[in-house]
């Protein structure tokens, strides 16, 4: 079995504790030894040597990264994936968690494979060709096709379930439905999902009531697994509820308050998903939250949150679309009257978030010749076709259904506000995710490039936010723990061996607005399950050494 041994290395092993410096010793596909410099061990190591020695020169040893929430799963089987997201392990990820917000591309009945393309299509490169039904079934798809770019944790998206069963996408479910909904929710765990995902901003989550959300919660409690959620309302108003400028609980507090007592009613482990604040109004509701979650937890609540490091995030354009033009749409983009008055709530929520269209950027118009909106944003997008910037969002909602995808900024402070995500970051319940859309087109979310060196780089280096083996710690075991992922994480004897080289002195991200599609700095080498996947910050092309793991 080929042996690895990588020297003089400032070892932070994912556990929190103190760096030091040390040696790691692989054997295939597993960690053999990780030994202190100054240990009697050392020497012993050293002079064994190994069939590969690769001297550190001091650079920083860290398990690979573990994204916490990302959209890739729809990606994963298609042939080319990995030279699609191969960002990913360049900033050295080496297991994600996806099958996020609801949405995850198994299970499927019999005959739903169109479908599930269609629910899926503004995540999707293009169309898969679905040969799978149980998650099982997927799992082993991926598996068959010679190796995944990283390790993937699947989980099983509760609107995916809700297709199969419902198969409608506007409406909430019967009560026979919602129990066959549960059904395949089940199934999924049974057969390897790390968990359920929510998408409440979203159909059909959105038309779920609290009994029914209660329901779903209750599956993943009694499987012991985790509940992700996008919660109805990130912002102080949203489209979830009517709006009510000067009274009654922000939107983003409702929601939470919503969850938070599901939770605590269920016994269900709670992740609130890119727990952000959009809008420069909605910032100040984030003390208020915070406090929220942490009295649930004194109740006995399991619950974190995770969140990126950038200032935007991307979705589709229809997660501005309130849940009344939702369950009509095709009617009301016809409807004048819906169209004003669609009109007139947005008007109003960019008054009362302290939100512009400015601060939507199109990634990937989905549109024939929307190759040319691509990067701007809804400004600059309304002058190019003579259109107000409203104007501007009306056509391509009309013209993509919707699909068109975007990056909002504004998302808990901005380049000169950075205490609000700072203080996100810090606390010791948040985790750390990239949540991208990654394609070969378009206009690129920074989070696919950069997400993880600019903690590092930004928050650990320069702002001194976390400790290195704090932030370490966050990326990588915490993360492997709260979701359950076995012998990953840590610079452990017998773990895998899924490993990070890089500089702590120069990681960094490099994207700007921009140019959002660019390398970090500090990334030397990456191994997945013992073999180099990354050198130089550079994917080796055709290394494809993750697996799709299993819960349980």
């Amino acid at each position: 079995m080929p042996t690895l041994l990588i020297t003089n290395a400032l070892i932070i092993d994912g556990t929190g504790q103190a760096p030091y410096a040390g040696h790691v010793l692989t054997e295939g596909e597993r960690i053999a030894a990780v030994v202190r410099a100054d240990s009697p061990e050392a020497a012993d190591l050293q002079r064994r040597g190994a069939e590969r020695v690769v001297d550190a020169g001091g650079l920083a040893l860290s398990p690979g990264f573990i994204d916490a929430h990302s959209h890739f799963d729809w990606v994963l089987p298609l042939g080319d994936h990995a030279e699609i997201l191969a960002p990913l392990v360049e900033q050295g990820v080496t297991t994600v968690v996806s099958g996020n917000c609801g949405y995850s591309p198994a299970p499927v009945p019999p005959g739903a494979a169109g479908r599930l393309n269609a629910y899926g299509e503004f995540v999707l490169e293009r169309p898969l060709e679905v040969t799978w039904e149980g998650l099982g079934s997927f799992l082993e798809t991926l598996e068959g096709q010679g190796g995944l770019l990283f390790n993937n944790a699947q989980l099983a998206g509760h609107g995916t379930c809700h297709l199969g069963a419902v198969r409608d996408l506007e409406r909430p479910p019967g009560e026979a439905e919602l129990e066959a909904v549960c059904d395949l929710l089940r199934q999924a765990l049974d057969e390897g999902a790390f968990g359920l995902s929510l998408g409440l901003m979203y159909p059909p989550g959105m038309f779920y009531d609290r009994r029914a959300l209660e329901q779903v919660a209750r599956v993943a409690a009694e499987g012991g697994r985790v509940l992700t959620v996008h919660m109805r309302a990130l912002s102080r108003y949203s489209g979830a509820w009517p709006v009510v400028p000067c009274f009654g609980q922000p939107h983003n507090l409702r929601a939470l308050e919503e969850m938070l007592a599901i939770g605590l009613e269920t016994g269900v482990r709670l992740e609130l998903s890119h727990l952000i604040f959009v809008g420069r109004r909605s910032w100040p509701t984030a003390g208020r939250a915070i406090a929220m979650i942490e009295e649930a937890a004194s109740r006995g609540l399991e619950v974190g949150w995770d969140i990126y490091p950038h200032f935007c995030g991307n979705s589709y354009l229809n997660v501005f679309l309130p849940a009344w033009f939702m369950q009509d749409f095709e009617r009301n983009l016809r409807s004048r009257r819906a169209l004003a008055r669609l009109t007139f709530e947005l008007t109003l929520a960019q008054h009362l978030l302290g939100f512009r269209l400015s601060d939507i950027q199109i990634m990937e118009a989905g549109i024939e010749g929307g190759e040319r909106y691509n990067g701007l944003n809804l400004e600059e997008i309304g002058r190019m076709e003579g259109l107000s910037a409203m104007g501007a969002f009306l056509k391509l909602i009309r013209e993509s259904s919707g699909k068109a995808l975007q990056l909002t900024y504004g998302y808990s402070g901005d380049e000169e506000h950075e205490g609000l995500i700072e203080r996100l970051m810090a606390h010791e319940r948040c985790l750390f995710m990239t949540d991208t859309i990654l394609k070969s087109k378009g206009f690129a979310n920074p989070a696919s490039y950069g997400a993880f060196p600019r903690i590092l780089g930004r928050y650990v280096r320069e702002r001194r936010v976390l400790s290195l083996s704090e932030a370490v710690g966050r990326m990588t075991s915490r993360t492997a723990r709260w979701f359950g992922i076995p012998e990953r994480g840590e610079l452990r004897e017998g773990y895998f061996a899924d490993l990070a080289l890089w500089d702590p002195e120069t990681i960094a991200d490099t994207t700007t607005r921009a140019d959002t599609a660019r390398r970090p700095l500090g990334i030397a080498s990456v191994f997945i399950n013992g073999e180099q996947v990354a050198e130089q910050g550079v994917w080796l092309e055709g290394s494809r050494r993750g697996r799709a793991l299993r819960a349980g």
